[in-house]
């Protein structure tokens, strides 16, 4: 770890990945640490409301924002567009490739904080899907003609998808959504409630839609769907290239257009394999973390001296590393978040521990002695059991409680006051993520510090 030259200076955090986590990471550490942000794209895009950009371009404008004005001007930290291609756990420094050019260029740390999400299209190499624009190198392949890291590309990506829509629609197309969980669900109502002149096919082969999530808030959606005409067919593998699975779900001349939204793929490409799950959602390549949520080897050792973490969606704690095993948390913001503000937390206790030990082996003054004096394990944060499912602009379903175990969980609302409530986290959510509104950033800091003293 690079040593520093005073007893004021303050250490350097990197922070790979701008998400909802990362954002969250960001507020944490910034009064305490130089910060350095990371990320593969311009901006910020707020992906639980991006199936509704699809149908409405105009809501797009809404989630974005070019990360500059906020990281630097507001939040007052480094940022680097660009795509992280290896991180040294040994010599504690990253290679990024910069989004304008192909120069690479070396940044030191002292602690590392990964959040780096993932994508939603198992079926996909590297998990493409309308949830998530693509910015990875790899999965780019030198083939696309938008290049989705830069805001105005990804404008032109979401009109393009969106006038092939109004094409389908024109034409009475049929559209054929692979993926009954939450996201599948939305989107299919989304199709139908702007495009109702689409046939709407949804197929999973689990034995009903939303997955592990309680049995009346399916019932609920179900009914939904099924008195708007999308066509629901469930216990069904999906095949494109079987006649029988075409003929079973309606379809015997095929779909004009298909959508896969099931299951996770990571995109840990930088990290060592060493430190990645051979097991999990997608065929593993997940994180390995500790309780702690530091970044740990196959055989339990800390990668990184232990000043690596990781958070978020990237993340697994699958129990190939050690006894200890977190039950595993939904792929959503909230629980991201809570996981980024508590890793901060830890690195402000290691970075304690490191400057006690200085002060006292080089008589150096006991300044900077704040904040957390030991690790917090982490938890499975209440709010991560809050699904709010949308079923068009005008109608919904709000979840509370669920957990790990199959069907948890229960509906707290439904109809229009839980769409009312789904746009109203949207809202707030990315006022806060601007960091320009305090009273949307109050109430999200409240939030988490809550779950915090509850858990």
């Amino acid at each position: 770890m690079s040593e520093v030259s005073s007893s004021s200076q303050k250490r350097h955090v990197l922070v790979l990945g701008a998400g909802l986590a990362g954002l969250a990471a960001v507020r944490e550490l910034r009064r305490d640490f130089y910060v350095t942000v990371v990320d593969a794209k311009e901006y910020f895009e707020f992906t639980s409301g991006i199936l509704r950009a699809y149908v409405k371009p105009e809501h797009w404008e809404t989630l974005v924002f070019p990360y500059q004005e906020v990281l630097e001007d507001r939040l007052k930290v480094t940022f680097k567009c660009g795509e992280v291609v290896a991180l040294h756990s040994d010599l504690h420094c990253a290679e990024v490739r910069m989004i304008w050019g192909e120069e690479l260029e070396e940044i030191e740390f002292h602690f590392c904080l990964i959040a780096a999400g993932c994508n939603f299209n198992q079926l996909s190499r590297f998990g493409i899907s309308p949830w998530f624009p693509v910015i990875h190198e790899r999965a780019r392949d030198g083939k696309w003609d938008l290049d989705e890291r830069f805001l105005e590309s990804r404008r032109r990506s979401i009109l393009r998808e969106h006038q092939q829509l109004v094409d389908l629609h024109a034409r009475k197309a049929s559209i054929l959504v692979v993926g009954a969980g939450y996201q599948a669900v939305q989107w299919a109502c989304e199709l139908n409630y702007f495009f109702p002149s689409l046939r709407v096919f949804l197929v999973d082969f689990m034995p009903r839609c939303l997955g592990p999530l309680p049995e009346d808030a399916a019932a609920y959606c179900e009914e939904y769907m099924r008195k708007h005409g999308i066509s629901t067919q469930y216990n069904v593998k999906y095949d494109e290239n079987s006649e029988a699975f075409w003929h079973r779900v309606g379809l015997p001349d095929r779909a004009d257009k298909i959508y896969v939204l099931s299951g996770a793929k990571h995109s840990n490409y930088f990290v060592d394999e060493v430190a990645q799950s051979q097991r999990g959602p997608g065929g593993g390549g997940w994180i390995l973390i500790n309780k702690f949520l530091q970044v740990v080897t196959k055989t339990g050792e800390r990668w990184g001296e232990g000043a690596i973490f990781a958070v978020g969606d990237c993340a697994s704690s699958s129990g190939e590393a050690s006894k200890w095993e977190l039950p595993q948390l939904p792929k959503t913001g909230f629980p991201a978040e809570q996981q980024a503000i508590q890793a901060s937390k830890n690195i402000k206790a290691l970075d304690r521990r490191w400057f006690a030990k200085r002060c006292c082996l080089g008589g150096l003054p006991m300044q900077h002695l704040c904040g957390p004096r030991y690790l917090r394990p982490t938890w499975f944060p209440w709010a991560a059991g809050i699904f709010a499912i949308s079923l068009g602009p005008d109608d919904g379903v709000l979840i509370v409680g669920a957990k790990y175990e199959k069907g948890s969980g229960r509906v707290y609302c439904r109809g229009a006051i839980a769409a009312a409530i789904k746009d109203l986290v949207e809202v707030t959510k990315v006022a806060s993520s601007k960091h320009e509104h305090w009273l949307s950033c109050t109430l999200w800091y409240c939030l988490h510090q809550w779950s915090s003293i509850c858990s």
